[in-house]
């Protein structure tokens, strides 16, 4: 339930219990060096020397990835917004509210535990993270992710057992997905791709609960299914920026199960299903035309040109590198454009 932009699929070093000492994942443990090591708790140090409320409060936000929270939030709109439209209800802004709140509790308390769960390999490639910089303790880090975990999911008891299960489910999946899932390669790209696009449906099951209308849960397939194929092309082009990475982890990437050129195959030909995956908003009756076209064909004008680079490249890992930062542009602009069709 991560919105759109979904959770950093970087493959995280996943650590046992016999890795922890004193609660705090062992670098040493994992492969990294001991001046590593000391250099970081060495900064975590001085840090806390000169830290405060505002740096504290920093530190979170870094954490919990603002940005990408909002766009959790949107996507929980957008479902919300097509159902409604779909079975003739009025938008009722209270559920929608708490269903944001839900979604913006359960995603910001995934991306503290990936931190959490990631510190082994940020201690060495990302030392200016929160963690490992020292800003914020481990211990720290976890039980706040499970704070803000259990309140979303406690939260979404407001729309009842079903919404509950849902939310519960997910949650399980974003915390799953830190701590192992993201080794399994292919898999992983699956399932936080799934994530991502879980709030469009979180925000239909709403609308179903209140109304009990089959046609608030179809409403929300095109938009999910617009998400799903974006974010799931995305994650491939991800796993293909990360190859050299994922040599030395050992992680079972599908650029290294199948190779890197065919990855990019892969990732064009899944990439190539939105633009006619974007048609169908038009054909549906409850998308404004003229309000989606403009930014639908920015959307699909990006991902073309990002599916036809990564397939063509002779330098595969470095298109990736530029294909990623454009399918993130595509995401906003395919969100903004289905939300502004819904609202004019």
């Amino acid at each position: 339930m991560l919105g759109a932009l979904g959770m950093s699929s970087s493959q995280g070093f996943h650590r046992s219990s016999a890795a922890l000492y004193e609660g705090i994942p062992s670098a040493q443990a994992a492969g990294f060096g001991e001046s590593s090591v000391n250099r970081s708790r060495e900064r975590g140090r001085r840090t806390e020397a000169r830290r405060g409320p505002g740096i504290k409060l920093l530190a979170y936000l870094e954490m919990v990835r603002p940005h990408n929270v909002v766009a959790a939030v949107l996507c929980v709109v957008l479902g919300i917004l097509a159902s409604s439209k779909a079975v003739e209800r009025a938008l009722d802004l209270a559920d929608t509210a708490v269903a944001s709140a839900v979604v913006a509790l359960v995603s910001a308390g995934g991306y503290v535990i990936n931190d959490y769960f990631d510190y082994g390999v940020d201690l060495v490639n990302k030392p200016h993270r929160p963690i490992p910089s020292g800003r914020v303790g481990l211990r720290e880090a976890l039980y706040s992710s499970l704070v803000l975990g259990v309140v979303g999911v406690a939260l979404s008891a407001w729309f009842g057992p079903l919404s509950l299960a849902y939310v519960l489910m997910n949650a399980l999946l974003v915390y799953g997905y830190s701590a192992k899932i993201k080794e399994w390669g292919i898999v992983g790209n699956v399932v936080v791709s799934l994530e991502g696009c879980a709030a469009i449906l979180y925000g239909s099951l709403v609308v179903y609960v209140r109304t009990g209308e089959l046609g608030a849960l179809s409403a929300a397939a095109t938009p999910t299914a617009i998400a799903f194929a974006l974010l799931l092309g995305r994650e491939i082009v991800k796993t293909i920026e990360d190859y050299y990475a994922d040599s030395v982890r050992g992680v079972r990437s599908l650029p290294r199960t199948i190779g890197l050129r065919r990855s990019a195959v892969v990732a064009s030909a899944i990439l190539m299903t939105v633009p006619a995956l974007s048609i169908l908003p038009l054909f549906s009756g409850i998308y404004n035309v003229l309000a989606y076209a403009p930014l639908a064909v920015v959307t699909v004008a990006v991902v073309v040109a990002s599916a036809l680079r990564i397939a063509r490249s002779s330098n595969v890992v470095l298109a990736a590198i530029r294909v990623r930062s454009a399918l993130k542009v595509a995401m906003v602009t395919g969100i903004f454009a289905l939300l502004l069709s819904l609202l004019l």
